[in-house]
């Protein structure tokens, strides 16, 4: 007596197989499609495809694989004809395949082809709305694909490749949440009339960058709210030319908690930092050393987090010797702020200019003590300290800003 598998391939129909094990019946051929394409996609790409020549039920079974893994270096043994195969075989794939969805394509090549042909494997799985993209190879001439940078569907890249890497202002992966670029080239050329090159990530969790060059580039803006880890390896090679970054503080944060500021270059030629989120003032104080001729520094500062400035071991050179103005944007007139205001006004030797910074009008006090916003009496002194120690050393002039006084 064989053994019985009721198989429910539609809801309102069921059908009943028998399993003989003498006669070895065929189970999984009726399996509904949506097992089979779920467990052929879980096989490597090659050994789904062989499965046509089972039987003529199963010719045309692969086509509806949702992951493409596919390698040059494994499918075929020929060396004269392995070329012509593996791109028979990667047109094949896309030009037969029924799923509308890819979950992952990934794509290793050892042999060298046509920028064109890349480029095509790419846009067709890009329009197949793939959400894991990961191409490995060696060639340096393909400029990638406008369509990569407008795809919502992407949510993990990994490109171990020297391909240019052309980016558009504010008009990166809106889906975005894991990047690994490898000897990635990128040109800032597009933005008219400027070298900015500029990186807009909302959703980013896991940014790593290892090899890179920055080509043509003169301002980096790197905007990634929830970025949570970030290494870098040579990231920074090209950045050394630099005389302007824009960058979040969830980055600066992420650069030192990696421990990535013993391979950072020296940016000798930076002139100008603009941290355009809240920072920790640790990290950004880590991230100042290996900038030694930085003259200008601009601060998101809305609440910034409590720091003690006496645990500094030692001061970036620029604070010391270069640094000549700063910029606070949205200065919060809380205590932390004022904090560091006072941190780099005392001990930035060179600084002539002060931009930002505003005290409460006697209005505005009032109106706090009326819904109860009142300081602590020791807040209140220290701050009337930070006002008085100050005004000996810049005197306002206008809108917040504030000009060094010259010595008698």
């Amino acid at each position: 007596m064989g053994t019985q598998f009721l198989i429910d391939s539609n809801q309102s129909k069921k059908r009943r197989i028998t399993y003989d094990e003498n006669n070895g019946e065929d189970i999984i051929s009726y399996l509904p499609e949506c097992i089979t394409s779920r467990i052929l996609s879980r096989l490597p790409t090659k050994d789904a495809l062989r499965t046509c020549v089972l039987s003529k039920d199963w010719e045309h079974k692969w086509t509806g694989i949702y992951n493409i893994d596919i390698d040059d270096d494994m499918r075929f043994v020929l060396k004269k004809t392995r070329k012509t195969s593996f791109i028979n075989f990667v047109d094949r794939i896309f030009f037969l395949s029924r799923n509308s969805t890819l979950k992952r394509f990934s794509l290793r090549c050892h042999l060298e082809y046509k920028a064109h042909r890349m480029i095509s494997w790419i846009s067709a799985a890009l329009m197949r709305n793939v959400a894991d993209l990961e191409i490995v190879y060696h060639d340096d001439d393909v400029v990638l694909p406008a369509r990569l940078f407008s795809c919502t569907s992407l949510t993990t890249m990994k490109l171990k490749w020297p391909c240019f890497f052309r980016v558009s202002y504010q008009n990166l992966f809106s889906s975005l949440k894991s990047l690994y670029l490898d000897r990635t080239k990128f040109l800032g050329e597009c933005v008219p009339g400027t070298r900015k090159l500029v990186f807009d990530f909302p959703v980013l969790e896991t940014l790593e960058l290892q090899n890179c060059e920055w080509l043509k580039v003169n301002l980096v803006e790197i905007n990634a709210p929830a970025l949570s880890m970030f290494k870098a390896g040579l990231l920074f090679k090209g950045f050394c030319g630099l005389n302007h970054l824009k960058i979040s503080g969830k980055v600066v944060e992420a650069v030192v908690q990696s421990n990535q500021r013993p391979l950072l270059p020296k940016f000798n030629m930076l002139k100008r930092l603009e941290v355009f989120t809240k920072c920790n003032s640790g990290a950004l104080l880590e991230l100042l050393h290996p900038m030694p001729f930085l003259k200008s520094i601009v601060l998101e500062m809305w609440c910034w987090d409590d720091y003690d400035y006496d645990e500094v071991e030692s001061l970036p050179s620029c604070i010391v010797s270069h640094l000549k103005e700063v910029r606070f944007r949205s200065f919060s007139e809380s205590l932390p702020d004022y904090r560091m205001a006072q941190f780099l006004w005392t001990n930035a030797l060179r600084l002539k200019k002060i931009v930002g910074l505003r005290r409460e009008s006697s209005e505005e006090r009032q109106r706090k003590k009326i819904f109860g916003q009142v300081r602590e009496e020791s807040e209140e002194k220290e701050i009337e300290n930070f006002w008085a120690k100050l005004k000996t050393v810049f005197k306002h002039k206008e809108h917040g800003i504030f000009v060094k006084r010259k010595k008698r």
